[in-house]
């Protein structure tokens, strides 16, 4: 059964907007929990064609562009610390970023990943973030993303997307002990396509057993079924959106990485089109003493 850590949260930074977003949701959060802060940039090749400081920087080679960052991020880890009174680490290594991301975060026992969803903007490539898709992917610990209109800070009302697949139940616990540490609300959402008409009867059960279970740990719990849907995706968001939700917890696609994919197509699709923080929770692979039999997937 997966539970909530954060005693060691790293942040990912590569100076753009959105990252520095990212910073202030996991600062807030380390400030929140009593947990302590990695900040993390690592240079690639990209430093050859971009160049984010103010005023510019000639960065002539991996030295330079390593004392830069350095001096760079020890100027932001001081505003957190300032600012949300916690401990801040910096830390600068080059090479792949998914690759040096997810060996650090194994090698501290990271409890979670807090990243923006977008890159700089000249990168095409990074129409989403194909180096935070990636480390949702292959990260060892949840991984809380968000786009550049996340701007609140706090979590009160948790959306809960609950299918019919076999990996739903593996974040209930998780989200259940975030929303005790923010004093949250969670709205649990039962998803059924057209052709799992038959399936509306366990889903119903699915949905009483996270009330049952939310309850007992003093969390007021709603839950709404959904039927007929054709973008589970979507319909995550636009609940969200409708009961004015400020994060979305789900899971990735475990097998995702043996289809070519970097994460499954309904975890792509909510994190690129939410509003607000994605918390990606990864499947255990021998889940045991589980209570809920049929919650999973999204």
């Amino acid at each position: 059964m997966i539970h909530l850590k954060t005693q060691k949260i790293i942040i990912t930074t590569d100076f753009s907007e959105t990252s520095l977003l990212a910073i202030k949701h996991g600062a807030f959060l380390a400030q929140f929990t009593k947990g302590e802060v990695y900040l993390v940039h690592i240079i690639t090749k990209h430093w050859e064609k971009f160049n984010v400081f103010e005023p510019s920087i000639s960065l002539d080679n991996i030295e330079k562009a390593s004392h830069a960052v350095e001096t760079k991020l020890e100027d932001l880890a001081n505003d957190i610390r300032k600012e949300y009174g916690v401990n801040v680490t910096t830390v600068v290594n080059s090479g792949n970023p998914t690759t040096e991301i997810v060996h650090f975060a194994k090698e501290i026992k990271a409890d979670l990943i807090v990243m923006g969803t977008h890159g700089y903007s000249a990168w095409e490539d990074l129409t989403i973030g194909s180096n935070a898709l990636k480390v949702i992917t292959k990260s060892p610990c949840p991984v809380l993303t968000m786009s550049q209109y996340a701007q609140n800070l706090g979590y009160h009302k948790i959306i809960l997307p609950i299918d019919t697949s076999e990996h739903s139940r593996h974040k209930v616990t998780l989200t259940i002990e975030l929303a005790k540490q923010f004093t949250a609300q969670i709205f649990a959402v039962g998803l059924l396509t057209s052709d799992e008409g038959s399936k509306k009867p366990a889903m119903e059960v699915m949905l009483h057993q996270v009330e049952t279970a939310a309850t007992k740990a003093g969390i007021v719990c709603k839950t709404e079924l959904y039927e007929n849907v054709k973008n589970r995706a979507i319909e995550t968001v636009k609940y969200c959106e409708k009961v004015g939700g400020d994060l979305i917890s789900i899971m990735t696609d475990q097998d995702a990485e043996l289809s070519g994919f970097f994460i499954g197509n309904y975890a792509l699709q909510t994190i690129h089109h939410s509003k607000v923080p994605v918390l990606s929770v990864k499947p255990e692979e021998h889940p045991e003493n589980v209570s809920y039999t049929m919650l999973s997937g999204t």
